[in-house]
């Protein structure tokens, strides 16, 4: 990669909240993969115990990462105190019917939930320090694990995961709740199509992404998530 691509890489990640990286490789190995990861951050192995995860189906299911099927707009790490900064997905091996990366800025979420007739009462409950998210088993010795409360939306950034957000006891956080779920099902993210050797790296403080429906259990990516210098 050379200079020039890697500091406009770094202008689009910090300006639009996402990049690809087309064709780096035919067949990243994980070396290569942390090695590239590396110029934009410092790999992060705290879930897992590695920093390279392959994102591939599992017959048993279990996060977003080990089903096929869609994935629903989220933030990574959300049931961290401290959610890494930056998502990169190396594309191994795309599925052949679907799978594609769904990318939503925090300012498209919020402009959205503010169109909803209940945004505004939404947003309100969504920027208290009252919610948490559950550790998915899989990354965590303690199953069931909640994070401290944090805001969904605080400044500029947000965090959010429906699957494993903790219960919230006020009915009207749980309406605010249902009211985000909502409108993110409703609007219409960018749709990136990943080939063979590109590289995805995404703002995971101001960038929601998900994942369109597939079948093929073939499909394999390589995810780092990365600390900020």
């Amino acid at each position: 990669m050379r200079v020039t691509e890697m500091t406009e890489a770094e202008d689009r990640l910090a300006t639009r909240g996402w990049v690809v990286v087309r064709g780096s490789w035919d067949v990243p190995t994980h070396a290569q993969a942390l090695r590239f990861a590396a110029r934009f951050g410092r790999p992060s192995s705290r879930d897992g115990g590695r920093p390279v995860w392959e994102v591939r189906p599992r017959p048993l299911g279990g996060t977003f990462s080990q089903r096929s099927g869609p994935v629903p707009l989220h933030t990574d790490a959300q049931y961290h105190p401290d959610p890494e900064d930056v998502v990169c997905l190396f594309a191994v091996r795309p599925a052949v019917d679907g799978g594609h990366s769904l990318l939503l800025s925090a300012d498209q979420a919020l402009t959205a939930l503010r169109r909803h007739p209940e945004g505004a009462r939404a947003e309100a409950a969504l920027r208290r320090p009252q919610w948490s998210w559950t550790t998915p088993a899989v990354f965590s010795e303690n199953p069931g694990r909640s994070s401290p409360p944090a805001p969904v939306f605080a400044g500029e950034t947000l965090r959010w995961r429906p699957d494993n957000l903790v219960p919230v006891p006020e009915s009207s956080w749980r309406a605010a709740a249902s009211v985000f779920t909502d409108v993110l099902v409703r609007v219409e993210p960018v749709e990136v199509r990943l080939a063979p050797g590109d590289v995805l790296l995404v703002d995971n403080h101001r960038t929601l992404h998900g994942r369109t429906s597939f079948a093929d259990l073939q499909r394999l990516m390589f995810r780092i998530r990365l600390w900020s210098r």
